[in-house]
Order: structure tokens, then sequence, then C-alpha cells
């Protein structure tokens, strides 16, 4: 399990998460970031071996995105989930 990131500086103008639903990667948030015009989907599995070039894995840790679009609630799941893959 991964957390990606979503660039919106693509010519795609379909909804971040019909694109990434169409890749087959299911997830369990999606939170848009409008200060760097990006979605984070957290806690993606069933991810291709080669992405876009607007995705990337996103490095930041769960618990560091509280109160940035997550609940801890949240964080806390995405971790749980994280640890049974």
């Amino acid at each position: 399990m991964k957390n990606l990131n979503y660039s919106m500086y693509t010519s795609d103008r379909r909804s971040p998460e019909i694109v990434v639903r169409e890749l087959g990667i299911r997830y369990m948030y999606a939170v848009p970031q409008s200060l760097y015009d990006a979605w984070h989907f957290w806690g993606c599995v069933n991810i291709p071996e080669v992405l876009p070039s607007n995705i990337s894995v996103l490095t930041t840790k769960p618990l560091k995105a509280v109160g940035h679009g997550l609940t801890e609630k949240q964080a806390r799941s995405i971790i749980a989930k994280g640890k049974q893959c």
C-alpha cells in the first residue's frame, strides 16, 4: 500500500478521482490540496508499475497530514491498513 500525489499540472481535465479509478487504483481517502494544485490519494492498492508523469508516490507520512486534509482517525486507519498489507 502506498500514498500518491496527483499533480493538476496536466492537460487531462478529468477529475483526479476518475483518472485514478480508471488506472485500476483503489484508495481509502482522496484529499484535494488547493495550495499545491494537487490531490493526495491515501491508502492506495493495485497501483500499476508505470504511472502517468503527473502521479507520483507521496513521501509524506499520514500523521504529518493531520489537519491538512486528514483527521487523526483517518491517518491511523491508513497506518493500520498498511501494516495488514
